[in-house]
This record gives structure tokens, C-alpha cells and sequence, in this order.
């Protein structure tokens, strides 16, 4: 695999971060919670089987579509 450049390295978190910031308010908007009680739950602080089954959902479709 060819190295990444500085700047290559930088877009490429810049991505990862967008992706993540908008999955807890993409989960929070469709089960009708506030985005840090989703936060809470994928830190393990609380528990919610709904959340932490569209967490999962959400994970399972960026993995599809990670080159």
C-alpha cells in the first residue's frame, strides 16, 4: 500500500471525523432522542437497545461502503 502524504492523511481524518459527528445526530433524529443521550450510550455510560441497534446499523453501512 502506498504511503499517504501529509495532506492525504489530513482529508482523510477530516472524513472519518464528518462521518462520525453526523451518525449520533443521524440516530438521535430517527429514534426521537437528544444526540448526547446517543453519545452516553455508545460510551457505555447508558443503555438502550434501540440506540445501540442504529448505532450498529449505522457502523455496518459505512463499513459497506469503506474502500
Amino acid at each position: 500500500m502506498k504511503e499517504l502524504t501529509a495532506k492525504a492523511k489530513i482529508r482523510k481524518l477530516n472524513e472519518l471525523v464528518e462521518t462520525l459527528c453526523g451518525i449520533y445526530s443521524r440516530v438521535a433524529r430517527k429514534l426521537g432522542v437528544h444526540r448526547t443521550f446517543v453519545s452516553r450510550v455508545a460510551r457505555g455510560e447508558r443503555h438502550s437497545e434501540p440506540i445501540e441497534n442504529a448505532l450498529v446499523s449505522e457502523y455496518d453501512e459505512i463499513a459497506e461502503q469503506a474502500p
